[in-house]
């Protein structure tokens, strides 16, 4: 139990922002020490930005499993197309037809999920929804721009969510540093989305050791809390 709730507290890093940095050459340092790679697809519909295309995300090599985050209300369309990933989140938000959107990509054999904005709540629809899922997104900031402040009440819906599925997969998107990795997986997260923290330290290697320190040390206090070990 405790080992296999350490090894799910991932930095799953999300090269958008080394673009949007001006830090290109810093990929190939950060890739070999992540867990997962966290690739977003935006186009105007859903935020005011772009990100990745899907040839892009197609063609994105790497050995970490690749974790899509669809920020659009094209679903149908990206998810037709995505390839060579293993799981692809949609945003609740864009779709009133979420079930529908959930078998599509369970057709490909791919893991499925679906993200919250942290204006969403938890209500009775969502309650029906999650257990339905492999992954849970939290935003902790709102979508779309990366090195936003995180949203305090993020944790309480980790909490919500947690109580409601005991296995979901929760990966929470934006303001990650180390004291709130800390607090986000003593409540029950596994993974935290993480870019601008590590791009910007002077020593890349090291930050992403601290970071996962953190993790650790929160999955312990979430094990302890919850008598379980």
């Amino acid at each position: 139990m405790i080992s296999k709730i350490e090894n799910d507290n991932l930095i799953e890093f999300s090269p958008l922002c080394i673009g949007r940095l001006k830090k290109s050459n810093s990929l190939l340092k950060v890739l070999p020490l992540v867990d997962t790679i966290h690739l977003d697809i935006m186009d105007n519909t859903f935020v005011k930005s772009e990100a990745f295309s899907i040839e892009e995300i197609n063609n994105f090599d790497c050995d970490k499993p690749k974790h899509v985050h669809i920020m659009s209300k094209n679903l149908e369309h990206y998810i037709s197309k995505l390839k060579n990933v293993s799981s692809i989140s949609f945003h609740y938000e864009s779709t009133v037809y979420h079930n529908k959107i959930l078998e599509m990509i369970k057709k490909k054999n791919i893991k499925a999920g679906i993200v919250f904005k942290s204006e969403t709540q938890i209500n009775n629809e969502v309650k029906n929804i999650i257990p339905k899922v492999d992954r849970v997104i939290l935003m902790a900031v709102p979508p779309g721009y990366s090195g936003q402040k995180f949203i305090e009440n993020t944790t309480n819906k980790i909490h919500e969510v947690r109580n409601l599925c005991a296995n979901v997969h929760i990966a929470i998107d934006g303001g990650m540093n180390e004291q709130t990795m800390f607090e986000v997986t003593s409540a029950g997260a596994n993974s935290c989305v993480v870019c601008s923290v590590i791009i910007k330290s002077d020593n890349i290697k090291k930050k992403v050791i601290t970071l996962k320190e953190m993790c650790k040390k929160g999955s312990l206090e979430f094990l302890t809390n919850k008598n379980l070990l």
